[in-house]
């Protein structure tokens, strides 16, 4: 009888069924992204340490597809919204007689909200959805099982690189982005408004104290945080499903806007 029971072969659809599914999935999707956390803050510490080593070929490979390759796309953006920005507030200054007030506001809102939520989804878009498609990809292979049989830990064989690389163009794209929205604001109203540089200058500086310069530095390593930890929880998701990989990117993505939104909304209603 129990001979019989044990060899009653499994559903399909219990073979099948995705991981971090039903009632306790979004509690295990927690769990794991905690855990990768834990394990890349540990791996940084042992470097630090000297207990421990980067890969540097995937360092360097993370830094080029999360850096070289968005250069373009946020300097174009910036550049653009740097356009805007000049445009609408000559605009304005047109008709009122406020330019310290409407170069404040301008500046403040670019550098805090607008430049940092740019740079988190560009970041997701490129960076996140691939570390989501490279980490679906060695789970339906069956490579992480690999890894593990070999003692290698699988999240920080994928994501201690990514992340660290992620982290830094965050912050290098930020300061980058801010600048070039500014100056390209600047040049556009001392050449189509008359405002002089001193005046431009002095209304940036009165705009952003050195608290909101940190504030806005700081948040874009956030949201890379959010979008590597969602990439990695969507990519282990797909578990051994081909189509999970594309699942797993479209997750991502989809994940990571709603979590810079969100994260930056909590920021401004109850750390501001």
């Amino acid at each position: 009888m129990s001979r019989a029971r044990s060899s009653r072969p499994i559903p399909s659809d219990a073979r099948t069924a995705p991981l971090f599914s039903g009632a306790t999935g979004w509690i295990e999707r927690i769990g794991l992204g905690g855990l990768a956390l834990v394990r890349c803050l540990g791996l940084y510490g042992l470097i630090l340490l000297g207990k421990a080593r980067l890969d540097l070929p995937a360092f360097a490979a993370s830094l080029r597809q999360a850096g070289l390759s968005i250069l373009p796309a946020i300097t174009l953006v910036t550049l653009v919204v740097g356009l805007i920005l000049g445009h609408q507030s000559q605009s304005i200054l047109a008709r009122l007689d406020l330019p310290g007030l409407v170069l404040a506001s301008g500046a403040y809102a670019v550098v805090m909200e607008l430049v940092p939520i740019l740079v988190g989804i560009l970041v997701a878009g490129r960076a996140g959805v691939a570390l989501a498609v490279r980490q679906a990809s060695l789970a339906v292979s069956g490579e992480i099982d690999g890894l593990l049989i070999n003692g290698i830990d699988p999240i920080r064989f994928t994501l201690g690189p990514v992340l660290l690389a992620m982290l830094l163009m965050s912050f290098a794209f930020t300061v980058w982005g801010s600048l070039v929205t500014l100056a390209t604001a600047g040049l556009w109203l001392w050449g189509m408004a008359g405002l002089s540089p001193a005046s431009l200058l002095g209304a940036f500086g009165r705009a952003l104290a050195p608290g909101d310069l940190i504030e806005a530095l700081l948040k874009p390593l956030l949201f890379s945080l959010l979008v590597a930890l969602i990439a990695t929880v969507n990519g282990t998701a797909a578990g051994r499903d081909p189509e999970g990989i594309s699942q797993a990117a479209t997750r991502t993505m989809i994940g990571a806007v709603a979590a810079i939104l969100i994260a930056d909304l909590l920021i401004v209603l109850f750390l501001r």
